[in-house]
């Protein structure tokens, strides 16, 4: 195979039952320019057998003998790649049918250097979330947007937008160029080995080259049972995965938090966990960036019924890290626990009078994988 221009990158740890489906849902994009790097983290013989049953020359499969922390198998993965732009796409995740095609037109459109996206959302039926277990949830957003590196990593650490909002190689096709350039300055592109896709999002806003954003979802996140992301996401729900992550790891959470932080799986000290560690190693000299702990506290306070099953374990991560910075916590602005109240949601999805999106009954629609499901999000998209 000559030199591609994507390099797709699925890194995979011992789930078969989503990776057949990711894996499918790239090898059917059109077009020869592109390779698929498969990076098995020690998985069951299943996973190579997968692969083999393509027989193709865009896959090149590398496996570990023994399991790796997350981020150095991401890294032994992006060593892999030959492409001239390289995503990471995780193994319960998804392409589109129409995504590298709307990838080569953008990309021939403009100069840019990194190539971000929104994305659709699929609920695997074994997600921990069992509200909502196979649901798509599809993003209506169009047109694409020229995007300003410093004023958006000075929103995130203000916390005007979420990590989602980050050119993280997870959501982005990002030159190998600018992943060079991080390597040159740090030994290898992940320098902060926990919480690699959030830690891809600030790095690359650092560096040289344009950066253009997709509305347009252009792949589909999947949360499936073993996701790590959903174990953080719903604090309640996801001990046993938590657990499981960071004994693959091989750490514990009060031996890698910040030491301005406390060890806590709440998302909002992770997030500035790595925004501290960001900090340090990226701009420690740049006063517009810094993590404000009494915002930190703040949004944990304003966020406790986001996840009622979880007030009491995140108001006393809020009060634990006041105390530890000699804050006070205003009675007045911790709101009354509210009952949990969870149901499936089916139907448009509304911002005032516009609709934004749908939320779709998979178990109606007869859909039960995210190759099923990457397949109706495109059809019920505007064709370019």
């Amino acid at each position: 195979m000559t030199k591609p221009r994507f390099s797709i990158l699925i890194p995979t740890r011992d789930r078969p039952d989503t990776f057949q489906h990711t894996l499918k849902t790239v090898i059917t994009q059109p077009g020869d320019d592109y390779e698929i790097v498969v990076m098995d983290n020690c998985s069951s013989p299943r996973t190579r057998e997968i692969v083999n049953e393509y027989n193709s020359d865009k896959i090149n499969y590398i496996r570990s003998d023994s399991i790796l922390p997350m981020a150095e198998n991401w890294e032994k993965g992006l060593a892999e790649c030959r492409g001239d732009f390289v995503t990471i796409l995780g193994d319960d995740d998804a392409f589109l049918p129409s995504s590298l095609n709307l990838v080569r037109n953008m990309l021939n459109q403009t100069n840019a250097k990194m190539m971000s996206w929104a994305l659709h959302t699929y609920w695997w039926p074994d997600t921990i979330v069992d509200w909502n277990r196979n649901r798509l949830y599809l993003d209506f957003g169009d047109n694409a947007t020229n995007m300003h590196k410093r004023n958006n990593l000075i929103a995130f650490y203000r916390n005007q937008i979420s990590f989602g909002s980050l050119p993280m190689i997870y959501n982005s096709f990002i030159h190998k160029s600018c992943i060079e350039q991080v390597r040159q300055r740090f030994g290898c592109y992940f320098p902060i080995p926990h919480i690699p896709d959030v830690l891809s999002g600030v790095v690359n806003l650092t560096l040289d080259g344009d950066w253009v954003h997709s509305n347009r979802p252009l792949a589909m996140r999947g949360n499936s049972g073993k996701s790590n992301g959903t174990a953080y996401w719903a604090r309640s729900l996801g001990a046993k995965q938590r657990e499981q992550y960071l004994l693959e790891e091989k750490v514990k959470l009060e031996n890698i938090v910040h030491r301005d932080l406390i060890a806590s799986p709440n998302l909002q000290i992770l997030l500035a966990d790595c925004k501290l560690k960001c900090k340090e190693l990226f701009f420690p000299e740049d006063n517009e960036l810094s993590v404000d702990i009494g915002m930190v506290i703040s949004n944990i306070i304003a966020n406790l019924n986001a996840e009622p099953e979880a007030y009491v374990e995140n108001l006393a991560d809020a009060q634990a890290l006041a105390k530890k910075h000699n804050l006070v916590i205003d009675p007045k602005i911790i709101p009354p626990h509210q009952p949990v109240n969870r149901r499936a949601i089916s139907g448009p999805l509304k911002n005032g009078e516009i609709t934004t999106g749908i939320a779709v009954n998979c178990d109606l629609a007869g859909i039960f994988d995210i190759f099923a499901a990457s397949r109706l999000a495109d059809s019920l998209m505007p064709q370019i």
